[in-house]
């Protein structure tokens, strides 16, 4: 059970290489209350360590350091937010998906939620900062942005996160259902979410409280995953609100974490994470028919 239990608190972590210690004192805390205390202390934290921030703030921290990837076009074209895992950016995983997206006349800006603010990648696989219900925030900020870009069709809007990426955008969705607006800005920004995201893509993330907003979903796991248990969606599944858009589970048999990974970082490596190719082209095709159903 302790197993069941500890992946939701390392389910930020793409890499989760806490301390011994640190995963000692994270197993006490499963152990001594439930997974909703654990979250409601974990926001309780956030809400008082976060400073006050706006979308304006958050955009100035954000914006310079996107990596933007477009196809030729004359036209406005349908464009995936992507959002990186607890470990941070990795070049090669960014640019191997947007040469699928772009590839299929479909943009990608690949969001780096550290750089602009000086925040270690441990901080965050540790919660220490920047946890995925303040992160959220840096959904909502793109959103706004990139309706002002020529080359992006805002009206086709996707998002896709990556283990704590997509903790982020499950937080979004919550925030979104319930007009609550993620730590640090003072309310639910109005920047029409539900009208402009019409997807939402999560590898190996996990399950949360429930969501009610019109965007079909789909979360991407590993059955061989050290961090996620499948268990989890699966048990949510059936809960899920009617009136909340689809929710798909995808299961892969013998995947990994980060199984999209082609050249994994090191932390990846140490993390026993294996590329597995069947798993990342289903994953492909599964995104591709989304958004192509969409236009």
């Amino acid at each position: 059970m302790v197993r069941f239990f500890l992946l939701l608190v390392v389910l930020f972590s793409a890499q989760a290489l806490a301390t011994d210690k640190s995963r000692e004192e994270l197993e006490d805390v499963v152990e001594e209350g439930s997974i909703e205390s654990f979250i409601a202390n974990a926001i309780a934290h956030a809400k008082a360590t976060v400073k006050p921030t706006t979308l304006e703030a958050i955009s100035a921290d954000l914006r310079p350091h996107d990596k933007e990837y477009f196809p030729e076009s004359d036209k406005p074209v349908p464009t995936v937010l992507f959002f990186h895992g607890c470990s941070g950016p990795t070049a090669s995983h960014e640019q191997d998906w947007a040469k699928r997206f772009n590839g299929e006349g479909i943009g990608m800006i690949a969001v780096d939620s550290y750089a602009g603010r000086g925040i270690d990648w441990q901080q965050a696989c540790n919660m220490q900062a920047m946890t995925p219900w303040q992160r959220s925030a840096d959904i909502l900020a793109t959103i706004e942005d990139v309706k002002n870009d020529s080359r992006v069709d805002a009206e086709q809007l996707y998002v896709a996160g990556f283990s704590h990426g997509a903790v982020t955008i499950w937080a979004a969705l919550a925030q979104a259902s319930a007009n609550s607006a993620p730590i640090g800005l003072k309310e639910w920004p109005q920047v029409g979410f539900e009208q402009h995201v019409q997807g939402a893509f999560m590898f190996y993330g996990t399950c949360m409280q429930p969501w009610t907003v019109d965007v079909d979903a789909v979360q991407f796991l590993a059955e061989e995953d050290r961090y996620i248990e499948e268990e989890v969606c699966q048990a949510y599944l059936p809960n899920h609100p009617q009136q909340a858009g689809e929710l798909t589970l995808k299961l892969y048999e013998g995947a990994t974490h980060t199984f999209d990974h082609a050249d994994p970082n090191q932390a990846n490596i140490e993390a026993g994470s294996k590329y597995d190719p069947v798993a990342t082209e289903d994953a492909w095709q599964t995104m591709l028919s989304m958004i192509k159903g969409g236009n």
